[in-house]
């Protein structure tokens, strides 16, 4: 993890299940005009790190990694941003204590274990990973035809043709390069997990057009698991939603941990008079 910017408080970007730190490029300049930016690669994934030698294959040990990554990079607690999977690793992070606020964009975790949903997201998953290593060598020649790429993308994006051949290609072949894909799959699916008390502000942001994961019926929980937090439905964008709408979504991120920002430094002012 990296910033270029230093004097804002931090902020961490968390992609998801078989996702990779290009999937936060449409919003971090955005995001960089208000905080120092740091993108997480997951350990598994992408440009990630190895998984941990001898560990088992699971969100807890995910989220492990991810801490020891906050440390090696000197960070205590920060904005956590994360999509889908790294939702849910970041709402883990804010319950051990390592948040200034957790923002959660169409998070995994908050589904009932069994029943025909998780079938059906198995399901899913599994195919688009049979179609895109089918056309990985030819991703770009593939996803040229704007028709075929919604198709091919659907799970992903509303607006896949907002997208560039190049980053379309690149979207694909980073999922592939998940290396515990099917067994992170599993643990995931097979448990109905919880989730420690949450301290600081969280918001959820649903996108209106998920196709893999919509609120209902695989955000049912969240209402239980963290009844404090701020609900926002987006309008228009799919499930990573930075590709079909980044203005959207960074708007939605920047007002709220400024927010939190705003309102700690009030907190502290008062503090200091107090002192005085």
């Amino acid at each position: 993890m990296e910033s270029a910017v230093t004097d804002a408080s931090p902020l961490v970007c968390v992609h998801g299940f078989s996702g990779s730190w290009r999937n936060w490029v449409p919003i971090t300049p955005a995001l960089e005009r208000h905080h120092r930016v740091y993108v997480a690669r997951l350990a598994g994934h992408a440009r990630g790190s190895a998984w941990p030698s001898g560990a088992d294959i699971t969100v807890n040990v995910l989220a492990d990694q991810l801490e020891r990554d906050l440390d090696a990079a000197a960070l205590d607690r920060v904005h956590l941003v994360g999509n889908s999977l790294g939702g849910w690793l970041s709402l883990e992070l804010a319950a051990r204590g390592r948040a200034l606020s957790a923002t959660a964009l169409s998070p995994a975790l908050g589904w009932h274990s069994g029943g025909m949903h998780l079938r059906t997201l198995n399901l899913k998953l599994s195919v688009a990973r049979a179609v895109f290593s089918a056309i990985a060598p030819y991703a770009e020649t593939v996803l040229k035809p704007s028709l075929l790429r919604r198709c091919l993308l659907n799970g992903a994006m509303a607006h896949s043709e907002r997208i560039s051949v190049v980053e379309a290609a690149a979207f694909v072949r980073d999922n592939l390069r998940c290396s515990v894909y099917q067994e992170l799959k599993d643990s995931f699916l097979q448990v109905e997990a919880e989730l420690g008390a949450i301290d600081c502000p969280v918001q959820i942001g649903w996108p209106e057009k998920d196709a893999l994961i919509p609120q209902h019926p695989y955000g049912v929980r969240f209402p239980a698991l963290v009844p404090h937090a701020k609900v926002t439905a987006l309008a228009g964008v799919g499930h990573v939603p930075m590709y079909d709408d980044p203005g959207l979504v960074a708007a939605m991120i920047v007002e709220f941990t400024t927010s939190v920002d705003e309102a700690r430094r009030q907190s502290h002012a008062a503090y200091c008079a107090v002192e005085v």
